[in-house]
């Protein structure tokens, strides 16, 4: 009986440190998810959630008919822009893709790692990569709800922080989860903040501020911050295409390193060779911070700061504001307390308004960016201080913002009239 339960805590531990990689290079090593080789997507149920958490529902009527304009609009694009004489001599996609009208189909496809579903799995990927593409065209717009956004955002996360008894703080579900030191949340960047970051910023467009919301997730060891970053996918806190690759920044940890001697570990674990807690002492042995890095070059950023940095998008849905406007006017014309002016303007205006319910569906819906952090506590506390600190990375800003604005001022030597 001892023996069982201690095969059962084993797969446990297993389920915890498995990894698949080519996802991870997406997460936290900048690589694009339109790279990725092949998808690892088991069933329909599978297929379903991750489209879901993409944005779309695909058993919802709408949101099918916007997928399917979707993979139209890519199939047509590859046909007459990236191979119009190989498509007239015959080199089409198979007819099983071709005439798909469920994304889940052309998932499961590129799932399909079989070898003689080889022809098959390699267009499904190609179309995946154009609709992927066009639906980032189609959702990218300003989203002025951003408490929507912000609600939206952060209930993912908030959904998978929770403590235990003891008062533990713990990251991920109760059935499998990893201790975590500490969880900072950014709900909104302030006008002012905004404002200095578009200045010193080379494009200087809204477009480009990818942390107006963010969370920072502080682990207690450095190998503990691989698992963060699987769970992070894993329970859909963030969805690995809709990842910004060019923004992914790890500065924290060595992956190529510690995936290497990784595998050796795991393999010495399952037979026996390792207890759970040198397997985890280990983990941490082998876990150490690279020594250069590539990702977002930010240069007010410290060369001492360090983290694994992931820019994500999610789809936001909420309400039509002119659409609330008109149910907030027809609520107070039912109401009490109007002097019959204002209820005579106020039913000018529904007036005036009369068919724009029959044009909107009532809800506007955009991607919207967000960062997160993750890093071990001992790194998160060499942060907090010297030339890595907030205030130091402020300052540069704020020198950056001068001289673009104010250079031509500060250097003027001339004579200063009245």
């Amino acid at each position: 009986m001892l023996k069982a339960h201690l095969q059962q805590e084993i797969a446990d531990l297993l389920k915890v440190w498995s990894f698949n990689w080519g996802v991870m290079d997406v997460l936290i090593s900048g690589r694009s998810p339109i790279d990725l080789a092949d998808l690892r997507f088991r069933n329909w149920y599978d297929a379903t959630e991750f489209l879901k958490y993409y944005g779309y529902d695909p058993d919802d009527p709408r949101d099918a008919k916007v997928v399917h304009s979707v993979i139209v609009e890519a199939w047509n694009f590859i046909e007459k822009e990236l191979m119009p004489r190989e498509w007239q001599k015959g080199k089409r996609p198979p007819k099983k893709l071709l005439y798909a009208e469920d994304a889940r189909d052309i998932i499961l496809a590129a799932s399909d790692l079989r070898p003689e579903a080889r022809y098959l799995q390699i267009w499904a990927c190609s179309l995946l990569r154009v609709m992927h593409t066009i639906a980032h065209i189609n959702g990218v717009q300003r989203l002025l709800n951003s408490t929507a956004a912000r609600d939206q955002i952060m209930q993912r996360f908030m959904s998978l922080i929770f403590r235990d008894d003891q008062g533990e703080l713990w990251f991920g579900k109760k059935t499998l989860s990893i201790p975590i030191y500490q969880v900072e949340w950014k709900y909104e960047k302030t006008r002012e903040s905004m404002i200095l970051k578009l200045l010193h910023k080379t494009a200087n467009v809204a477009e480009t501020i990818y942390d107006m919301i963010g969370v920072r997730i502080v682990t207690h060891r450095l190998s503990d911050v691989m698992v963060v970053a699987k769970f992070l996918r894993y329970f859909h806190a963030v969805t690995f295409a809709n990842c910004n690759p060019s923004r992914a920044k790890n500065s924290l940890i060595d992956v190529k390193a510690f995936r290497e001697n990784f595998d050796m570990l795991r393999k010495m674990l399952e037979n026996g060779t390792l207890g759970k807690n040198e397997f985890t002492d280990l983990l941490n042995a082998i876990a150490r911070h690279p020594s250069s890095h590539r990702g977002v070059k930010n240069p007010h950023s410290s060369k001492n700061y360090r983290s694994i940095q992931l820019t994500c998008r999610q789809l936001i849905r909420y309400e039509d504001p002119a659409k609330a406007w008109l149910r907030k006017i027809s609520e107070a014309l039912v109401g009490e307390g109007l002097s019959e002016s204002r209820r005579q303007l106020l039913g000018e205006i529904l007036n005036l308004t009369r068919g724009y319910d029959a044009a909107h569906n009532g809800e506007d819906a955009g991607f919207f960016p967000f960062e997160v952090q993750i890093m071990d506590r001992e790194t998160f506390q060499n942060n907090l201080m010297g030339s890595a600190n907030h205030q130091a990375y402020k300052g540069a800003q704020i020198r950056s913002a001068r001289r673009r604005v104010l250079g031509n001022v500060l250097t003027y030597k001339g004579p200063v009239p009245d």
